[in-house]
């Protein structure tokens, strides 16, 4: 039987060769379908470069291995790998519905308003709260004493009054890390 007539799973294998009882085909490993993903497994998830991309991951198993449809399997492997999903950026239509902020027109209209935590306590003081203007990026930084490192709503609201309501009158947005109900309350 000439190398033309060989066959495997009633597959023609052509361009293919044997050695010390291995199959290749033009050089390249033929990989049976039950270790994919164990091959799969170690290029991607235990190699030096750990849950490397679609593309790396191909020109890789093309380089060595072979077996039909393997840009498939490959792309579905990488796709289904939940470590590769949370470290690479989505380059889906979601993301263009982030809309960028507005320029303030005016000093003090529009602020950021963020909480430094978790400080040593220092001349009874154990938080930051570091207010900026959006358009000139002047700040006031308050300093505050916290319990157990939640502020009330009734504090953040006295802290607004005194260092930016007196000082520069009402504010047309609030940036913070708050979660909306501080907001709707403070408003």
């Amino acid at each position: 039987m000439n190398k033309d007539e060989l066959k495997l799973h009633d597959m023609k294998l052509k361009n293919c060769q044997i050695i010390d009882n291995v199959l290749f085909k033009k050089s390249l490993l033929w990989v049976l379908k039950q270790m994919h993903m164990k091959l799969l497994w170690k290029i991607h998830d235990q190699s030096l470069i750990l849950h490397s991309d679609i593309r790396w991951m191909i020109d890789l198993v093309q380089r060595f291995y072979y077996w039909s449809d393997h840009q498939a399997t490959i792309q579905q492997y990488i796709w289904n790998c939940h470590v590769y999903q949370r470290s690479k950026a989505s380059q889906n239509d979601t993301n263009s519905l982030l809309q960028s902020l507005l320029i303030s027109q005016q000093r003090w209209q529009d602020i950021v308003m963020n909480f430094i935590t978790e400080l040593f306590l220092s001349k009874n003081y154990n938080v930051i709260c570091m207010i900026i203007c959006r358009l000139f990026k002047e700040r006031h930084y308050v300093f505050c004493h916290w319990e157990d490192n939640d502020i009330s709503i009734e504090e953040t609201v006295w802290i607004m009054l005194w260092n930016v309501y007196q000082l520069h009158d009402l504010l047309n947005s609030i940036i913070s890390n708050r979660d909306f109900q501080f907001i709707l309350i403070m408003w």
